[in-house]
This record gives structure tokens, C-alpha cells and sequence, in this order.
């Protein structure tokens, strides 16, 4: 079967749109985690109750937060599903009839009083060498890395300080990939 090129006339006439010329320039350019990141993250010093977790998740209305050594490198990543599996177990040493989920319930009839400090501190629960991205990374490569580490999130750090300088989130890929 031979392979014909209809011209610009045939194809107007059997109603195909002739492609647009693609701008040499933009052709090679592939979108970049710096085109998408969140910049300057939040973030949560090491050493931060659970309470100073949740209150900063929720002021901020974000799902996730990088967590920084006192030198502000990264050091580990806290969810909101990292919280919420504290409840439902406890601490290691909590006793197996205590009711931590009952914190979450406004009408628990439970009489549970707890010492926040109990619950532990950020370092407890976070997810240590988080997945990481440069901000000069293909979206489709960190896609790929997401996907295959099964995380919602991944921090952009400067490669010298190891520093957080931007977040991407699975909601910041969907915002792109779509179109």
C-alpha cells in the first residue's frame, strides 16, 4: 500500500485540517517540575508535636508537609494519612484497649483524655529519605517516579543544600496532563 500526501486543496476539500507548523523552539521543550511546583513549601521542623502537625495541615488547607533539620534540609515527609494512622493504632507503648480513634469523634462517649505529647512527635510518624525531584525534571519522569513509589507528593530540593524549594502533588500533574 503506498503512503500519499494530500495537498493543502484535496484535504480542504475532504474536510482535513492541515497540521500547524510546529514552532522549532517549543518542539523540544517538555514541561518541567519548576513550571509546576508549589514554591517555598511549608514546612515542620523535626521535633514538632502531632498537635503542631495537624494544626498546620489544617490552617493551610494541604494534605502533606516536608520535614527540615535545623539546618533546614529535608529530612522526612508527614501526611495527613500519617496522623490519621497514629490515631487508629497509637503509639508503640499505648495500651491495646485505649481508644485513639475516639479523638477524632465529636459525639464519643468515651471519657479519653490524652497528653497530646503522648501521641508522639513529628520524627514518629513521618515517612524518613522522602522521594525527591529537581526542578529541572520532566513532569513525565517524576509521573513515573510517583507512581512507582506510590506517594501523592514529591519535595523539590536544591541539590547542594538539600533544601526544599517546591512541592508537586498529584493534583499539580492532573492539572497538566489533561490537556
Amino acid at each position: 500500500m503506498a503512503i500519499t500526501r494530500m495537498r493543502p486543496k484535496r484535504m480542504a476539500k475532504a474536510g482535513v485540517r492541515p497540521a500547524r507548523p510546529v514552532n522549532a523552539e517549543r518542539r523540544n521543550e517538555r514541561p518541567c517540575v519548576a513550571d509546576v511546583m508549589t514554591r517555598d513549601p511549608i514546612c515542620i521542623e523535626t521535633g514538632a508535636t502531632l498537635r503542631q502537625v495537624a494544626e498546620l495541615l489544617d490552617t493551610n488547607e494541604i494534605s502533606g508537609l516536608p520535614v527540615v533539620d535545623d539546618q533546614l534540609r529535608l529530612v522526612g515527609v508527614v501526611s495527613r494519612t500519617d496522623l490519621l494512622r497514629r490515631l487508629i493504632e497509637g503509639p508503640a507503648e499505648a495500651r491495646h484497649d485505649e481508644q485513639w480513634l475516639d479523638l477524632l469523634t465529636a459525639d464519643s462517649t468515651s471519657n479519653l483524655e490524652v497528653d497530646a505529647a503522648k501521641l508522639g512527635l513529628v520524627d514518629d510518624v513521618m515517612t524518613a529519605e522522602p522521594v525527591t525531584a529537581l526542578a529541572g525534571e520532566t513532569l513525565a519522569k517524576v509521573a513515573r517516579r510517583m507512581a512507582d513509589e506510590k506517594v501523592h507528593r514529591i519535595v523539590v530540593v536544591d541539590p547542594k543544600t538539600l533544601r526544599p524549594i517546591g512541592i508537586v502533588t498529584t493534583l499539580d500533574l492532573l492539572r497538566v496532563f489533561p490537556r
